[in-house]
């Protein structure tokens, strides 16, 4: 008679994992081999966790899901092994609104034997994974095609914030320490941010954008200049096959639907008209009609506002067919394109505000630096000092009234405000050569805000 194991020896079914929120927010301390290999085994048994307390897999079918090349099984054997040994901190940004759940195992128990793994999860984790409140499907296909567990890592987070509805999300700032804790590191691993930035958060983004269907961007929020929290932005528009990458799937069910599609859908279109909207572009539009226009995303907004305006009129007998009109026909809306000229003044002058501001203390901190440098020549060149003010005096007699005979050349430049600027100008005209450095410090970035400011001005 068969055991209980070998009853149940199944390949996956589940070409996802669905995860639970507090799972997917842990302290990141595995390996990407392991992590996906949680997933897999995630996945196997979802279906038999609130009847199962052992499951089984294949270690051929594992293998295969996972995407494992290597034939060395002793390094597939260590990696399952340890998930049972990896006790981590779940529901660390606490999104479904409780306590944290404190410090578990993965696994309860993991062993590979004859060609079969089995494995179990404790009582209290094996309820929590089934019908969970808050979740994130995992493609066991996609996970295959990361090469960093923090890109991995970064990967499911981003899927549990992704709205489906609306095919966009974003997380909350997660401060840089929890972040760090998401991704396994060290105090001491990257302990600068600009280290931190490129291998951690900048390289794992590029990496899902290069390899999945999601589209990630991430912002900064920084306090005096340094960056103290993190927020990404997801979008998902197109699903990646995964049979052929080179044949994307056109959003085949409700976490795949662009917003201009939700849009259009909300707005009373069935789902295969908005979407051939959507696919066609100004190719919906009739000849001749909106040629002029370049951004359809705009141009079928301002359509979706002019319909919302007549319908709150009660003016439209047949509201599907006036925007579908609207679309092909390119029906005006000057109410529109007035509101958005004047929101896109405003981003342009707040843009314009924060851009000069920039310029301004770029200005500050560079003009600071040089003051910093004529100050120490004066002070630790008591020839030059007086050599310096004799100059200035004989050029300027006016200055005669700054000065006091009892002080030295240092002290009347530095206690006189008037004599400290006229002095740094001849020092930056006469030695124009130390001041090289700065100069070369800020011009770039000057410059850069200079031709930006120049073009918001144009607009």
């Amino acid at each position: 008679m068969k055991s209980v194991v070998e009853q149940h020896t199944p390949a996956v079914t589940r070409s996802t994992a669905i995860k639970h929120s507090a799972a997917i927010q842990i302290e990141n301390s595995i390996s990407l081999l392991q992590r996906r290999a949680w997933n897999v085994l995630l996945a196997n048994a979802y279906d038999h966790l609130a009847t199962r307390e052992v499951h089984s897999i294949k270690v051929q079918h594992l293998v295969e899901v996972l995407g494992f090349q290597s034939k060395n099984e002793r390094y597939l054997k260590d990696a399952l092994k340890a998930l049972a040994g990896c006790t981590v901190e779940w529901n660390i940004l606490r999104k479904d609104g409780t306590k944290r759940w404190g410090v578990t195992a993965l696994l309860a128990q993991a062993e590979i034997e004859n060609g079969l793994c089995t494995y179990a999860y404790s009582p209290v984790l094996r309820r929590r994974l089934h019908n969970p409140n808050m979740y994130a499907k995992i493609s066991l296909s996609i996970q295959k095609r990361f090469n960093s567990k923090h890109a991995l890592a970064l990967y499911e987070l981003c899927l549990d914030y992704l709205f489906d509805a609306r095919s966009y999300g974003e997380t909350p700032y997660i401060p840089v320490t929890t972040y760090r804790r998401l991704m396994g590191l060290e105090d001491d691993t990257y302990g600068d941010f600009k280290r931190l930035n490129q291998r951690v958060i900048k390289e794992p983004v590029e990496e899902i954008n290069d390899v999945t269907d999601l589209s990630v961007r991430v912002e900064y929020e920084r306090r005096s200049r340094r960056v103290v929290a993190l927020k990404f932005r997801i979008w998902c528009s197109v699903e990646l096959s995964e049979k052929a990458e080179t044949q994307p799937v056109l959003f085949p069910d409700e976490t795949t639907v662009p917003p201009l599609v939700a849009d259009l859908i909300e707005a009373g279109l069935p789902k295969e008209e908005a979407a051939k909207i959507y696919q066609q572009g100004f190719d919906y539009v009739n000849p001749g009609k909106g040629a002029h226009r370049t951004d359809f995303v705009r141009y079928v907004s301002e359509k979706i506002d002019l319909f919302q305006r007549k319908q709150d009129e009660g003016a439209l007998r047949n509201p599907v067919g006036f925007l579908l009109e609207a679309i092909r026909e390119d029906y005006t809306n000057l109410e529109y394109d007035a509101r958005e000229r004047a929101r896109q003044r405003k981003v342009v002058n707040q843009d314009m505000d924060t851009l000069t501001r920039e310029k301004g203390q770029l200005e500050a901190a560079r003009d600071a630096a040089i003051e910093a440098v004529c100050e120490r020549m004066m002070s630790e060149d008591p020839e030059l000092a007086e050599s310096t003010l004799r100059e200035l005096l004989a050029e300027n007699s006016f200055s005669k009234a700054y000065v006091s005979r009892d002080r030295t050349a240092f002290e009347n430049y530095r206690e006189r405000p008037a004599l400290t600027g006229a002095i740094n100008h001849k020092l930056r005209a006469e030695y124009a050569d130390r001041f090289l450095p700065i100069q070369r410090k800020y011009r770039k970035r000057l410059e850069e805000l200079e031709q930006k400011i120049a073009v918001l001005e144009a607009e």
